[in-house]
């Protein structure tokens, strides 16, 4: 390996939807960057998301629109803008696995929800379906309800890391815990060495999801930074692999202000769909066993789709931990998060709908500090690329 010590504008820790969307944004821009993984691109929350870039309807729920509503309301767009090459980000070869986000209710909720989405402040944003248009797995003649299509898109989130990889991949760095280190010096800037490789970055951002925490926690104890807390919210997926034909993807309405039910639907190797749960189901299921919330979740089927057999399907769980800026009562954020200290910036995404809003709250940070695009930097040949993540539905099974 050379001797030569790598000079990036910037540094980027962590591989998910923040970090790779943030590299694409800063090289957009001129500025060199490099960003280390110590897993695989996408693998942790990013591909166990159910992928929906959501414009805030589904937090509306209660019957109206909240701050974080608001907030997120003009991100789908944002999305179709990269998809359209309209944007600083190029998303042209994403895939989407559906244009448009169903909600589903039923019974009397079926009627409160008939009056709060003919509202005139929700007009244009949603749409009451005709019986005809109902998505195939609610068409049957025992649905007794009414379906809505929302302004929302459903992304394959494996496409999505490849799309974002592909223009940097060779400045997507492995990094190896085992080996590699990373040090702070006094100026908040985390310095790496990788696989005997010296990298003295002008800024450092932490992207790293999980992992921001103990990096943040090396930092404290450098004694460079302010606190920073964050908070994490579980969630235990639940993943139903079959052979109906039906792809869905919606929301299921119930009482609360939360959705009952989400469903999104992947595509698994052998031509299988995988059906897969989250909604207040993930979120109660952290409370059970995994046993538990196999029968939670096959309950759940029973209920909402009665009509069709599940008897053949595979069912598995899985956990997830979304990691955020800490919010009193460990409520969601209303946004992406972005602080910069000295010559640090810590963020997270929140969501991943919210990608586009880190991407502009981190470049308005970069150029509040003043730094400059540097020369173009040439890579040694040597440097190990981290490797692509794999869904978790091409592996459970």
């Amino acid at each position: 390996m050379s001797n030569t010590t790598l000079k990036p504008d910037v540094l980027i820790v962590g591989g998910g939807i923040a970090g790779l969307w943030l590299i694409n944004r800063l090289n957009a821009a001129g500025y060199q960057c490099l960003l280390l993984e110590s897993h695989t691109l996408g693998g942790n929350q990013t591909l166990a998301s159910q992928g929906i870039i959501h414009g805030g309807l589904k937090y509306a729920l209660g019957g109206s629109l909240s701050s974080e509503s608001e907030s997120i309301a003009e991100m789908p767009d944002r999305w179709r803008a990269a998809m359209a090459g309209n944007d600083p980000v190029d998303l042209r070869n994403l895939s989407v696995l559906s244009d448009t986000q169903h909600m589903w209710s039923s019974g009397s909720v079926a009627s409160r929800m008939t009056n709060f989405f003919a509202s005139k402040m929700l007009r244009g944003r949603i749409e009451k379906l005709s019986r005809a248009n109902y998505p195939s797995a609610l068409a049957d003649k025992a649905f007794k309800g009414n379906v809505y299509s929302l302004d929302d898109l459903v992304i394959n989130t494996e496409s999505l890391i490849a799309t974002l990889a592909a223009p940097v991949r060779h400045r997507l760095l492995a990094f190896d815990p085992q080996h590699d280190t990373l040090t702070w010096n006094d100026a908040g800037l985390a310095c790496a060495t990788v696989n005997g490789l010296r990298i003295e970055p002008a800024m450092t951002v932490l992207a790293a999801g999980n992992g921001n925490p103990a990096l943040l926690e090396q930092a404290h104890k450098a004694h460079l930074l302010e606190q920073e807390d964050s908070q994490l919210r579980p969630l235990k997926m639940v993943l139903v692999k079959h052979d109906l034909g039906h792809r869905l993807y919606a929301h299921c309405v119930g009482t609360s202000n939360k959705p009952v039910l989400t469903v999104t639907t992947h595509d698994c190797p052998d031509g299988k769909v995988v059906w897969y749960l989250g909604g207040d189901l993930a979120e109660q299921g952290v409370q059970r066993t995994d046993a538990e919330q196999l029968a939670a979740g096959q309950a759940e089927l029973k209920k909402r789709f009665p009509w069709l057999d599940f008897s053949q399907a595979q069912l598995a769980t899985l956990d997830v931990v979304r990691a955020e800026p800490k919010q009193q009562t460990l409520v969601k954020p209303d946004s992406a998060y972005a602080r910069r200290d000295q010559n640090l910036i810590i963020s997270w995404p929140t969501k991943l709908t919210l990608a586009p809003d880190l991407g502009d709250r981190i470049m308005a940070l970069v150029e509040e500090h003043g730094l400059q695009p540097g020369a173009p930097m040439a890579l040694p040949a040597e440097l190990k690329q981290a490797p692509m993540g794999v869904p978790y539905w091409h592996r459970c099974f």
